[in-house]
């Protein structure tokens, strides 16, 4: 009677784990028993969300950047920004990072500032860089 049980809760896991997670519910009556259990605790913290003018990427009417400021990928949307077309932001370019670890104000990111040719994932570890 062991052996068809633990066979049964077995393929129920294979089955639970092959399930889409916007499919999954919970089991009405399941009672689940764990030999090992660990939490871990995780927070996370939200990204800023800071207004930016669009600008470049594949559109037909580019909207070019105010004076004193420059068009950089958004490093706060996934993908491979103004390479593969896709629109970037214009910003203030405020310096940070370098050889002093300056950081940025308010939240900010420091990104690899696209106007020099200091690569920091290429030997450049004291490259500058600006804050978006």
């Amino acid at each position: 009677m062991l052996v068809p049980s633990l066979l049964s809760t077995a393929l129920f896991s294979l089955l639970i784990t092959a399930v889409p997670a916007e499919q999954k519910r919970p089991a009405k009556s399941a009672t689940t028993t764990s030999i090992c259990s660990s939490t871990t605790t995780t927070s996370a913290t939200p990204e800023p969300t800071f207004t930016y003018q669009s600008c470049g990427g594949f559109r037909i009417q580019q909207k070019p950047c105010p004076s004193g400021q420059i068009c950089v990928d958004d490093p706060y949307k996934p993908g491979c920004g103004m390479a593969c077309d896709a629109p970037g932001i214009c910003v203030t370019p405020t310096f940070c990072g370098g050889f002093a670890g300056l950081r940025c104000k308010d939240g900010r990111k420091c990104v690899e500032d696209p106007r020099d040719d200091c690569d920091p994932e290429n030997g450049g570890a004291d490259c500058g860089g600006i804050c978006v």
